[in-house]
């Protein structure tokens, strides 16, 4: 407990400094747009030091930062939108923008379920008022399961930018490492397949009228 408190302080100190100016502020240079279909480019590039290819993606949706906010703090909700999950459950609330969560994602046969335990910070852009996540591997938090391959390896992030006339645009990140025998030239071949998918739900999702009248504390609305 004391280990995980420790953490906890030490990611927030680190993300609430640094990220904010180096969040997608990486260089260009070596991202190649793979597709480009429904509103959604996916670009990928090479990652330092392994073989799996790290993945971008950008669109642009027409929602509230309350609604966005809600949704993408809502981990019960996550099976919802985040392609082949099964199943999402909270391990430890830190607070209203910090959060431990486990998931599992479904696999096809005959290859294994993979599951993780991840950390999320969720924060807000005071000038901007832009909303970002990072979202890293905390998979120490929690035993493995028998026939389940855990994903130790994972860095996600989003970022929601005002745009003006209502408008928002979307950016994510990801990199990670499914595990397991799967082959890296296997992995980058449909790498991009799920998280096209999640950001296609996660378009449907910010519809729905249960989320229209959402406010959080932490979420200052554009106008």
């Amino acid at each position: 407990m004391q280990t995980t408190r420790i953490f906890t302080a030490r990611m927030s100190a680190i993300l609430l400094v640094l990220l904010p100016a180096l969040l997608f502020s990486q260089p260009q240079d070596g991202w190649q747009l793979k597709r480009d279909k429904g509103g959604v480019k996916v670009y990928m590039r090479d990652a330092a030091g392994s073989k799996i290819k790290e993945l971008k993606f950008t669109t642009s949706i027409h929602a509230s930062l309350n609604t966005i906010a809600y949704v993408l703090t809502n981990v019960e909700g996550f099976d919802n939108w985040v392609y082949a999950s099964v199943m999402s459950e909270t391990i430890k609330k830190v607070s209203d923008t910090e959060v431990y969560y486990y998931t599992e994602m479904d696999f096809p046969w005959p290859l294994s379920n993979r599951d993780l335990v991840l950390y999320s910070k969720f924060w807000q852009d005071p000038k901007t008022l832009a909303l970002h996540s990072v979202t890293t591997s905390a998979h120490w938090m929690k035993p493995e399961k028998e026939n389940i391959v855990r994903i130790k390896k994972a860095d996600l992030r989003w970022s929601f930018t005002p745009t003006g006339n209502g408008n928002i645009r979307v950016d994510y990140y990801l990199k990670s490492d499914p595990g397991g025998i799967i082959p890296a030239w296997l992995v980058n071949l449909a790498a991009d397949q799920g998280p096209m998918q999640t950001m296609v739900k996660l378009k449907e999702e910010l519809k729905k009228e249960e989320y229209r009248h959402k406010t959080l504390a932490f979420v200052q609305e554009y106008k």
